[in-house]
């Protein structure tokens, strides 16, 4: 059993029959926590001082409580988000998180995603539990109220009675629909952060206009960093992509014979600038291959 699965089933034991009844009848997105699916998280030796930087961000307590990673498609937000979550939650501050997806119907939709966020919370933490289940019990139509009165009640609320610390991760935040201007979630989200201090809010999303323009609302702007990662410089990108190449053709190689001289280094080099600091071609390239 890893440690991680341990950390999940000490807390879960914890749940009454009663309130997993009532966190199970609650709407929730299935398979949407950073445990399911078959997302890989990065390559040990790869993505280091970004994902130093997030690291630090979660702890240190003078840091705005919203990091928003930005990211043009294929950059490895989605792999970067998985690894944070798997590192937080091994050090017992992941309280929920949230991998929207655009090819699920419930992943896709903005309203799953609080009252998802709350039942994990309320699994995660006794004193959260407390006052959630008799919220539900007392409102069991909370869940399908506005994206506002579902983030007041459902999370800020028995956070804030609570007063718990934690971080929270919704990642690919733009699969999500959305025919707002200015991303409904971010909106509501600027609104209330400042009220859970002891709370912060990791998002992933590529720099679309309503997520920019979420980010740019007054209220969350100030309590955001941001963090470019198309921007990184190319050679740590390129550094990193030859990595993910070399280890994946040494365990291709461990599986055929007559591979021991290949790929040359000006193959693996071709393929480095094919990539073009693109994870996404990389995996893709590595599954074609194989």
């Amino acid at each position: 059993m890893t440690q991680q699965k341990k950390i999940h089933d000490q807390r879960c034991e914890l749940v009454k029959p009663a309130e997993a009844a009532v966190l199970k009848d609650l709407p929730s997105a299935k398979a949407a926590e950073y445990r399911h699916g078959d997302r890989r998280g990065c390559l040990k030796g790869t993505r280091g001082p970004i994902l130093g930087e997030i690291e630090l961000w979660v702890t240190d307590p003078h840091k705005p409580p919203v990091y928003w990673l930005n990211g043009l498609a294929g950059t490895g937000k989605s792999t970067i988000a998985q690894t944070i979550a798997e590192r937080i939650f091994a050090d017992g501050q992941l309280g929920a998180s949230f991998f929207c997806s655009r090819d699920f119907q419930d992943r896709s939709n903005l309203k799953f995603i609080f009252p998802t966020i709350a039942v994990q919370l309320a699994h995660n933490y006794p004193g959260f539990r407390s006052i959630f289940v008799p919220l539900i019990q007392s409102d069991p139509e909370i869940a399908h109220e506005s994206l506002h009165n579902q983030i007041d009640k459902l999370i800020v609320r028995p956070l804030k009675k609570s007063s718990i610390s934690t971080v929270i991760v919704i990642d690919a935040l733009d699969e999500c629909k959305d025919d707002e201007p200015a991303s409904a979630i971010l909106s509501v989200l600027g609104h209330f952060v400042s009220q859970i201090p002891n709370v912060k809010f990791f998002v992933t999303g590529r720099p679309e206009p309503r997520i920019r323009e979420g980010f740019r609302l007054p209220l969350l702007a100030e309590a955001t960093d941001v963090f470019v990662l198309h921007e990184v410089e190319s050679s740590q990108i390129n550094s990193d992509i030859q990595l993910f190449f070399r280890h994946n053709f040494s365990e291709l190689k461990g599986r055929r014979r007559g591979l021991d001289d290949w790929p040359s280094g000006k193959q693996l080099n071709l393929l480095c600038e094919q990539a073009a600091g693109l994870f996404v071609y990389a995996v893709a390239t590595i599954k074609f291959i194989c």
